[in-house]
């Protein structure tokens, strides 16, 4: 599940985009504590930019609108939601 925008939980902010490298939709770090961009902590800075699954750097926005990138399915949102806590 991809929260498939520019989303931010309690610390981390993340956008969904698209690993070109594993062709999969992932909530990338883009930033923390609802900004984006580095804070100067290189161990959380290394993490920015950076596809969770495979560790690829070689990712791209995802606009909603587009189809899966791995079987070229329509993408649905779900009309009722899902909120959680997730950082």
């Amino acid at each position: 599940m991809v929260s498939g925008k520019r989303d931010y939980g309690m610390v981390a902010v993340v956008k969904t985009m698209v690993c070109q490298d594993c062709q999969e939709l992932v909530d990338v770090l883009i930033g923390r504590y609802g900004k984006d961009g580095p804070i100067g902590d290189s161990d959380y800075d290394q993490d920015l930019g950076v596809c969770p699954d495979c560790k690829g750097q070689n990712i791209a926005p995802w606009p909603e609108e587009q189809p899966c990138p791995r079987c070229e399915s329509p993408m649905v949102v779900d009309p009722d939601g899902l909120e959680m806590l997730w950082d």
